[in-house]
């Protein structure tokens, strides 16, 4: 659609613009004729046959709806127009305000728009950085070596001895609450079969102590005193006399470290072998940790050269991503919904938001990357990403396709892989010193185990 506008624009912020437009008044007095004649052919007025309305009839009746039809097409096309032509990076909603229209003169209204900035782009090439690699050690395997042993432990019964420190005891228990106060209170409370491990952290100390030298089919009493902030809701600062029988009393019996505890816990065939494969997994591992500190420092040194403003409305976005995530972690980490209600999440809030500030900054700048290296994502590269991200939520690659189609989802993909080609470009062109540590300051991985690898999404862009 072709239209005779005008357009002032004013800058009113760095990531601020407020556009006035002015459609001609030929242009707006022909879409009111073609609104009107549309009213004539289709409107039911009583008294008059369809198709037979008198232009007059149609403005009386009609004439704020026919407005607000001229206003909702001639409008949105203008602001189009405007944007395009002056090359604007529109980030949300437009605000518009000083709408004026009525037949025979020029629309005319003002939209604040809020816009990616403008920046000079800093060098990114030759940046100097440190790739720090934990150096593996034979501690380090022995150490995941004993953490699957702890795994294929068994535990055996105790039979010719009371229990000790390391057992497990399996009771029956029953409780009662000591001055209830609530109705619930006034009935027992009955576990069977709880495992208690004497000695273990956590333990409450009167269950520690009352079961400690026992055997299978012993009976103990005793009284608990919860504090106040203990976290089963139920229990916090309530005093309860517990009754346990004790049935079964075992302990944690470990396989040796041999040929044939390397058969069990993995598929080699010798514990040579097997101490190769952790060896192996642990320095990809080491390697892929190292290479994400090497990319996250290029980031800051980028972002840091860089300092302009950024538009709020993505930040807010990527804040809100930031907090959901964190929430969300800590959900799939079964943290008490008690721990999480303690949380200062106005302060929480506030730290989400500085780091979404610079998060939005550096995918600006790699985002201006990306343009000057002529960076662009194949349909090859989508299809293979969709297909990785398929196969790990277990569904066929056409019916994910066609979900993020539906929902919007391909551009936040493409924007990924946008970022992750960029950044890309600016590791491969800087200098890198490499160093080896050895403090154990990783987490053993496995046999066999490769190190996940997550995305790095960089803040949406409109």
């Amino acid at each position: 659609m072709s239209l005779k506008f005008e357009v002032a624009v004013a800058d009113t912020a760095e990531t601020q613009k407020d556009l006035t437009i002015e459609i001609a008044a030929e242009e707006v007095q022909k879409e009111f004729d073609k609104t009107y004649d549309s009213y004539m052919r289709f409107a039911a007025v009583p008294g008059f046959r369809p198709g037979r309305v008198p232009r007059g009839v149609i403005k009386q009746r009609f004439g704020k709806d026919a407005r607000d039809a001229v206003v909702g097409e001639l409008l949105p096309h203008a602001l189009q127009h405007a944007v395009v032509d002056r090359k604007l990076r529109v980030v949300g909603e437009p605000k518009i305000s000083d709408l004026e229209v009525k037949e025979g003169a020029p629309l005319k209204f003002k939209a604040s728009i809020e816009v990616v900035p403008e920046f000079e782009l800093k060098p990114y090439k030759g940046l100097k950085v440190t790739k720090r690699v934990r150096k593996v050690t034979d501690e380090d395997i022995d150490h995941t070596l004993e953490r699957l042993r702890e795994g294929a432990a068994q535990l055996v019964p105790v039979e010719d001895r009371a229990s000790e420190s390391g057992d497990f005891i399996s009771v029956n228990l029953i409780g009662k609450y000591v001055d209830p106060q609530e109705e619930h209170e006034k009935e027992e409370i009955k576990a069977d079969d709880l495992e208690v491990e004497l000695g273990a952290e956590g333990v409450q100390k009167e269950f520690d102590e009352n079961l400690r030298g026992t055997r299978a089919g012993d009976v103990r009493e005793f009284r608990v005193t919860y504090p106040e902030d203990f976290n089963a809701k139920g229990l916090a600062g309530k005093t309860v006399d517990f009754t346990a029988t004790v049935m079964a009393v075992r302990r944690k019996e470990l396989p040796e470290l041999d040929d044939d505890f390397a058969q069990e816990v993995s598929d080699k065939q010798t514990l040579d072998e097997l101490r190769a494969q952790i060896r192996e997994g642990q320095q990809k591992n080491a390697e892929y940790h190292a290479d994400q500190q090497v990319r996250d420092a290029l980031m800051k040194q980028l972002t840091e050269a860089h300092d302009f403003a950024v538009p709020e409305t993505l930040v807010d976005r990527q804040a809100e991503e930031i907090s959901r995530q964190f929430l969300y972690a800590m959900l799939n980490s079964r943290v008490p919904i008690e721990e999480i209600r303690q949380i200062n999440w106005e302060e929480r809030r506030k730290e989400d938001r500085e780091r979404a500030v610079e998060n939005v900054r550096g995918a600006l700048v790699v985002g201006r990357i990306a343009e000057a290296e002529n960076i662009s994502v194949s349909d090859a590269e989508m299809d293979e990403e969709i297909a990785r991200m398929a196969a790990a939520s277990r569904q066929s690659p056409d019916d994910l396709k066609a979900t993020l189609t539906k929902e919007g989802g391909l551009a936040s993909i493409e924007n990924r892989l946008l970022y992750q080609k960029a950044l890309d470009v600016v590791v491969s062109q800087a200098e890198v010193t490499v160093e080896e540590f050895t403090e154990n300051q990783e987490v053993n991985q496995a046999p066999g185990e490769t190190p996940s690898q997550p995305d790095h999404q960089p803040a949406e862009q409109s």
